[in-house]
């Protein structure tokens, strides 16, 4: 599922269209439309452990995930400079654990610490840039530490939670925020993971 978004990060007014095929968000540069498409790389290994349970090792001083969050972008503005972002989501309102070799709901989650968001070190960049190659995520971590200094993200353990990416057209000062700042959000569920200190599924460790 993608999900594309027009967001006035003034107000935090969401707009979404859904669709359960390719989605798109178009970009106005120039009178001519831009339709962005992004592909998750290595969407095999993710349904390998997709349909196990995948889990993430979070650590107080910051694990990086496994597997790698890469991406294949198309359809940019060749000559337009664009922000990469990503950030972690809770997926429900559930606390889970791990008995009979099973993941079960065991109650309510726990509050969910301040969203934070990680840029990707490219940006901004021309989406000649970003179409060129694979754009990897591999150096953002995961922590449960909730005083993280470091600007890693921040997650409780036994939670489930989604990946999203986000693609901003960056501002004339090559940032974003300002009013109506457009960007669209690509979810992959299959990306989709609960937060552990250790594996609880053996399978998961087989898998790596």
């Amino acid at each position: 599922m993608k999900i594309w978004l027009r967001i006035d990060v003034t107000s935090s007014r969401i707009s979404v269209k859904r669709n359960t095929h390719l989605s798109l968000l178009s970009f106005h540069d120039d009178s001519t439309k831009m339709r962005i498409k992004v592909y998750l790389h290595e969407r095999e290994l993710w349904t390998k452990f997709h349909e196990v349970g995948t889990e993430m090792i979070i650590t107080k001083a910051g694990r990086r995930m496994f597997p790698s969050f890469k991406v294949k972008v198309t359809v940019l503005n060749p000559k337009t400079k664009y922000i990469l972002l990503m950030d972690v989501v809770p997926a429900d309102d559930h606390r889970y654990k791990f008995a009979d070799n099973k993941w079960s709901v065991t109650g309510k989650a726990e509050p969910a610490m301040p969203g934070r968001l990680y840029v990707h070190p490219d940006s901004p960049a021309t989406g000649a840039h970003w179409m060129r190659q694979l754009v990897s995520f591999q150096k953002l971590k995961l922590t449960n530490n909730h005083l993280d200094p470091f600007g890693h993200i921040i997650l409780n353990s036994m939670h489930k939670y989604q990946p999203r990416i986000h693609i901003v057209k960056a501002d004339e000062n090559n940032g974003f925020g300002s009013k109506n700042t457009a960007f669209c959000t690509h979810v992959f569920p299959e990306t989709a993971f609960i937060a552990v200190t250790s594996y609880q599924n053996h399978k998961c460790v087989l898998n790596k």
